[in-house]
């Protein structure tokens, strides 16, 4: 009967054995307190075979900002953990496969009860920038972008060069080699040959554009003069705000539409202070200057504030209806959203427009096809000409601003490329090639990160697109 001390002694190492960590693995959602469109998400994993942890805050459902968790511990049912940012420790009990009810411990404050909810479902707006991206021998398949009858032209196959460059980046952001990039778009000839979503993204989400919505107030200023309802960039602020008392006059008295569209106004940049101000349009006008204009180049989002008011008062309109009427419609824009800071009628110019990233497209277009879109006249050449031309020197290496777009070089392979560049913070770009036929598109979440590293990723592969003709 030696077979039953064998038994008992397998029976006691099993019982001996760790804890399954299992139930505990994946992601658990809870709230924020005050805010219902942002919740946060801590994942549980093995890591080195100990059971870890890591934080996670989303906005209307996507990645927003990540935080560290510590000394995680969970045995039977009972889940601990730290949160060091916080210095709370959350304590709860697992009931069933999907719920953890419990809250956080933190000094000085009474308890806060919080549930967590296992959801999963979060995993590809986290972790994975693409289906099985993080897996070994991930392979990256081209699909034919959708026709969606938006006036955007199809490509149905795809060069040499444009394989090769697909092929190249579209690995590499989804290592999240130049950070968060949420999408990149691409259109060679006037053709859509990549639409490519990460993290979660789809072709419907709208995304904020940042400071595209500078360029794009350049392209409202300039349908305004074609219209005549702006004499030319020659005009004065003085002449059309006449009510403005500024404690600078003869300096104020200079400052011209050129001035505000080139960055050269001479204003004291206060940019932290732009959404903070109860009256936004007096408060731009009224800062103190501090350069003589045409002078010095000072990124200053308090320029397009006053242009978006010039637009007003010389249309009727406010700027994003006129924006409506004459730019997003004939290009067939449908959907966008610039409400955020809208202040006495005026929507924010510096930064708060959302468009989605299809449209985004539409605009690099309108400046490749020198103001049409399919044929028709959008904006005259003349100002597109006028206002993507280099007119002012940055301080920035192969850097020039132009009329609220940025004129830089991207050198690839030995040869450098002119490119007009629409450039929003964490890299919400629109990059247009006039000697490649070429509009690059991307959005992204790197604000904590190198907004720009993308641009190195064009500039390491953007020469395969130079290398045949569609």
């Amino acid at each position: 009967m030696r077979i039953l001390p064998f038994i008992l002694v397998t029976l006691l190492l099993a019982c001996s054995s760790p804890h399954d960590n299992t139930a505990i693995y994946g992601f658990w959602q809870g709230p924020h307190p005050e805010d219902e469109n942002r919740k946060f998400y801590v994942r549980f994993y093995e890591n080195n075979h100990t059971l870890a942890g890591h934080g996670y805050w989303t906005h209307n459902g996507f990645y927003d900002s990540e935080f560290e968790i510590d000394s995680v511990y969970f045995e039977k049912t009972e889940i601990r953990f730290y949160v060091p940012m916080w210095k709370c420790t959350y304590l709860g009990k697992l009931t069933g496969n999907s719920m953890v009810s419990g809250g956080f411990s933190c000094p000085g404050e009474p308890f806060d009860s919080v549930l967590l909810i296992k959801n999963d479902s979060i995993h590809s707006f986290l972790v994975d920038a693409l289906p099985g991206s993080q897996e070994t021998g991930f392979t990256y398949l081209w699909k034919i972008p959708p026709a969606n009858d938006d006036g955007l032209r199809v490509a149905n196959t795809l060069s040499p060069g444009e394989k090769a460059f697909l092929d190249s980046i579209i690995p590499k952001i989804a290592e999240s080699k130049f950070g968060r990039i949420n999408s990149i778009l691409a259109s060679k000839n006037h053709e859509l040959f990549c639409e490519e979503y990460f993290w979660g993204y789809q072709a419907k989400d709208l995304h904020p554009v940042e400071s595209v919505t500078k360029s794009i107030t350049s392209l409202l200023t300039g349908i305004a003069i074609d219209q005549g309802k702006i004499r030319g960039t020659e005009e004065k602020i003085a002449d059309i705000f006449p009510e403005i008392r500024h404690n600078q006059p003869e300096i104020f008295n200079q400052i011209t539409l050129e001035h505000l569209l080139s960055m050269t106004s001479g204003y004291e940049s206060k940019d932290d202070k732009l959404t903070k101000s109860d009256d936004r349009l007096n408060f731009c006008l009224n800062r103190k200057i501090v350069h003589k204009p045409g002078k010095v180049f000072q990124y200053d989002g308090g320029n397009t504030e006053i242009l978006g008011a010039v637009i007003q008062r010389k249309t009727g309109m406010f700027a994003d209806k006129f924006a409506m009427k004459y730019l997003f419609e004939p290009l067939n824009i449908q959907t966008f959203k610039w409400s955020d800071y809208q202040q006495n009628g005026y929507p924010l110019m510096s930064g708060a427009l959302c468009l989605r990233p299809r449209d985004m497209l539409k605009i690099g277009e309108l400046i490749l096809q020198k103001g049409q879109y399919n044929g028709r006249r959008i904006v005259s050449e003349k100002w597109i000409e006028e206002s993507t031309t280099a007119r002012v020197e940055t301080g920035i290496n192969n850097d020039q601003y132009s009329y609220l777009w940025w004129n830089i070089r991207i050198e690839s392979k030995h040869k450098s490329y002119r490119c007009i560049w629409g450039n929003g913070w964490g890299s919400q770009f629109i990059y247009v090639f006039p000697e490649l036929e070429l509009v690059i598109v991307t959005t992204g979440h790197n604000y904590a990160q190198d907004s720009w590293a993308i641009t190195a990723g064009l500039k390491e592969y953007l020469y395969l697109l130079d290398e045949d003709k569609h």
